[in-house]
């Protein structure tokens, strides 16, 4: 066993080089700042497209062609327990609809799942596993039913509750709630170890408040729940209560001695999130992320009656060998493994992450690169810092059962969108495969960003061609520690900038201040890279020796004056911006020497005179929060190597004649769509709603063909004008003349022109689909309109036959894929 983990753990942290099969890829934000702390992301499987998305205080909302109704599918926020804003694992966790909620014939129409914790408390709370375990909270697995009147409500009032159990701790819920490939409809649900830690505190089997060695823990105990995936038929009748059937193939059935029979699988410390690979082209096989203790994270392969050794390991490594394995089954190993950063004990392990999310493995068909491929995340790789990670693992070969682990799957802009860093909560996949990611901007649950939540979904999809965009500094400055003539604090508000520390002394201190404006970029767009060019053509003392400068962003407002000075600075004036002062002279930093994040967002090493580059993922999110919030703009700082004598850089400023600072921006150019809602709707957050049939502007066209169309929906429009059928006798039958909008810039849309004569069986004579030229047998031309381009109106026919009794309708289809 020892060689086993010594091999596999130099497997798993081998070269970078040997992961390079994930295709680049980008995180396309559909929904921010709507909802505060997405914990699932699931679809129905009933054709209509819908994702739903989990909200942790206790809603679910559903997400309809890009946009998040406002009215949430099912709201529990009544039994849910209260969250607040700060960190908490516990609320609404698990959601997953029954694989016949979309069909009538089945026993699980309308019916889905959801596991949630609520408070302690009332007469119907069940006992713990054993008299005296400590009760943090209440978990609840339930089953709901959609409304019979109203497909897109869910009724709170159906509730059927399946399972409740106490949990003697807040954390370690896990809460996976997936229906697996069996025809059947079977449920599998995870649970972690009751929280804590270690698995071994009171509560937790064999374990108390001195938490002691050897301990069973609940994970081995397979006469409880906690520390495993269980296995249910939520439509049967023969577990515990009569509330849902025990499947008979389940690998603990008729075990005795207490075993729980729902137990699929055991050993595990806190499985948050789980995935089955049964799309078409799938093994079927179940991949689990298992959250670690003080040294690695997990990926599991799930198989049926596996140990996956918690708490005598965690991942190959010993947590306590001292505990016991009653069961006497073999441990499993995990399929993949990563370090804590600073862990210790751990060899040659990568350290990459603090929380494994789980994910999928991709089985839709816009990113074929990644076909096959399980896509997976990290929550953060330090606490408090917004930090998540997307990662892959890939089979080396079909069956093999060996996995090589990408570290850092190549993405566009870096880890994640807007802000650039942000923890990765879950992952989810829509009707046709594709993969989505939960993530957040804080760690509390109902924490705000500028009085909104900060939660989010973005869609991975195939990296885009970035546009760009070069800007030279709007201001700079230079402030120096020293103190000048008369006691005035000295500057440079219009000469070159300095950053670093001189060879006097070792208050002589040299700080840069640059700020840029990016509202240049478009609305409603993201900023995914930034890059600052900055040129040195000094070093202090012929000191060529590089050192680390790094940009921090400024948190409060600053000036730039007129004062000059040559290495040594000048008298500040106003509004100079000097150590002590923001604004000269009347106007302090909150800190003297400048008010910024004391994390860098980027970083560069600057030796010789030359042009340097600073980039990063954070440099981007500091300029994309610059454009959506230009009142908070107050630009970076610029410090350099301050414990080394003779550091200082002299660096060309925005008044030099060549060579100044300029950052360049590169963003995803912004849609149709995008460019229509910023027109009409400029106060409209990143996937809030407008109701596609809606009629804002009351002239008979709704907002979808408002947006087909190219018109406003806001101002009155024609009818006539958008769409038109004129018939004329072709001297054997009617010829009907037909002509409609197009705009060509909406390559979210299908147009189908439509006939039928039975309004039952439509046949589509024109189509154009993605911004494409139309096609069809019904097809004639098109021209732009005067006036409008690039607005096409496109021009058709459709031919009635002679005879009294014939007889066609047509209509015009418009369906968007966002």
């Amino acid at each position: 066993m020892k060689t086993l983990r010594i091999a596999l753990s130099l497997l798993l942290a081998g070269p970078a080089s040997l992961f390079a099969a994930f295709p680049t890829l980008y995180l396309k934000p559909v929904v921010l700042q709507q909802f505060h702390s997405p914990t699932n992301i699931v679809n129905a499987g009933d054709g209509t497209g819908r994702l739903f998305v989990a909200d942790q205080p206790g809603k679910i909302y559903v997400i309809e062609s890009g946009m998040m109704r406002p009215t949430p599918f099912l709201d529990i926020t009544d039994r849910v327990i209260a969250t607040t804003t700060s960190y908490s694992e516990r609320g609404l966790i698990g959601l997953a609809f029954h694989p016949g909620y979309g069909n009538s014939a089945s026993p699980g129409y309308r019916k889905f799942y959801v596991y949630y914790s609520r408070a302690k408390g009332l007469p119907s709370d069940p006992a713990p596993p054993q008299v005296g375990d400590p009760v943090d909270h209440i978990g609840v697995l339930s089953e709901f039913q959609v409304s019979a009147t109203n497909a897109g409500l869910a009724d709170s009032s159906t509730e059927r509750k399946l399972l409740e159990f106490t949990e003697p701790q807040s954390n370690h819920n896990g809460g996976q709630l997936e229906f697996g490939p069996e025809s059947q409809g079977y449920l599998y649900f995870s649970l972690g170890d009751g929280g804590g830690q270690n698995d071994n505190d009171a509560g937790h089997s064999g374990g108390s408040a001195s938490k002691p060695a050897g301990a069973l823990g609940n994970s081995q105990d397979r006469t409880r729940l906690f520390g495993k995936i269980i296995r249910i038929d939520p439509l049967g009748t023969n577990g515990p209560g009569g509330q849902y059937g025990i499947p008979a193939d389940n690998p603990f059935v008729g075990a005795g001695g207490g075993i729980r029979e729902e137990i699929w699988s055991f050993g595990m410390r806190n499985p948050w999130r789980f995935c089955f690979d049964k799309r078409p082209g799938g093994t079927n096989r179940m991949f689990c992320a298992d959250v670690g203790q003080n040294k690695i994270e997990e990926i599991d392969l799930i198989t049926k009656g596996g140990n996956y050794g918690w708490r005598i390991k965690e991942g190959t490594f010993d947590h306590d060998a001292t505990a016991p394995n009653p069961s006497g089954i073999a441990i499993t190993p995990p399929i993949a493994q990563y370090a804590h950063p600073g862990a210790s004990g751990v060899g040659s392990t990568p350290q990459l992450g603090l929380s494994v999310t789980g994910g999928f493995v991709y089985r839709g068909t816009a990113i074929p690169g990644l076909q096959g491929k399980y896509l997976f995340g990290d929550y953060g790789s330090t606490s408090g810092i917004t930090t998540g990670r997307i990662m892959g693992l890939e089979e080396t070969a079909p069956g093999s059962g060996t996995f090589t682990l990408t570290n850092n799957v190549p993405l566009v802009g870096g880890t994640a969108y807007n802000p650039t860093s942000t923890r990765i909560l879950c992952f989810g996949e829509d009707e046709n495969g594709e993969i989505y990611v939960g993530t957040k901007i804080t760690g509390g649950v109902q924490a705000l960003d500028s009085g909104f939540p900060c939660g989010g979904l973005a869609k991975i999809v195939a990296a885009p061609v970035l546009t760009t965009v070069a800007l030279t500094a709007t201001k700079d400055n230079s402030m120096y520690s020293e103190l000048g003539p008369s006691d005035e604090e000295l500057s440079n508000g219009t000469g070159d900038l300095f950053a670093g520390r001189i060879a006097r002394g070792s208050t002589n201190l040299r700080r840069a201040l640059l700020a840029f404006n990016p509202t240049s970029v478009p609305p409603r767009t993201t900023v995914v890279t930034a890059q600052l060019a900055l040129t040195v053509n000094l070093v202090q003392s012929g000191n060529s020796s590089s050192y680390n400068m790094t940009l921090h962003k400024v948190s409060q407002d600053w000036g730039e004056g007129s004062s000059y000075g040559i290495g040594t600075g000048g008298a500040a004036v106003a509004p100079d911006a000097s150590w002590t002062n923001r604004m000269y002279p009347a106007t302090p930093w909150t800190t003297a020497g400048g008010s910024f994040t004391s994390t860098a967002s980027a970083t560069a090493s600057v030796g010789v005179p030359n042009t340097y580059n600073w980039s990063s993922p954070q440099l981007a999110a500091d300029a994309q929060s610059w454009r959506v919030n230009t009142a908070g703009n107050f630009g970076w700082i610029l410090r350099g190597d301050e414990n080394s004598e003779g550091s200082a850089k002299r660096i060309n400023s925005r008044e030099s004649g060549s060579a100044r600072p300029t950052l360049t921006l590169g963003y995803v150019a912004p849609s149709r769509w995008d460019d229509w809602l910023t027109t009409y709707y400029p106060s409209l957050l990143i996937g809030g709603y407008i109701n596609p049939n809606g009629d804002d502007d009351g002239d008979g066209i709704n907002n979808m063909l408002e947006y087909a169309y190219a018109y406003s929906p806001l101002a009155k429009n024609v009818v006539a004008n958008a769409f038109t059928a004129i018939p004329s006798n072709n001297g054997s039958g009617t010829d009907y003349n037909v002509t409609f909008r197009r705009d060509p810039r909406a390559t979210d849309l299908t147009y189908e022109l439509q006939t039928t004569a039975n309004l039952s069986t439509w046949t589509t004579i024109v189509t154009s689909a993605g911004g494409a030229t139309p096609t069809g047998t019904g097809f004639l031309s098109e021209a732009t309109i005067p006036g409008e381009s690039p607005v096409k109106l496109v021009t058709a026919k459709q031919v009635l036959p002679a005879g009294s009794d014939s007889r066609s309708f047509l209509r015009l289809k418009v369906t968007r894929t966002p």
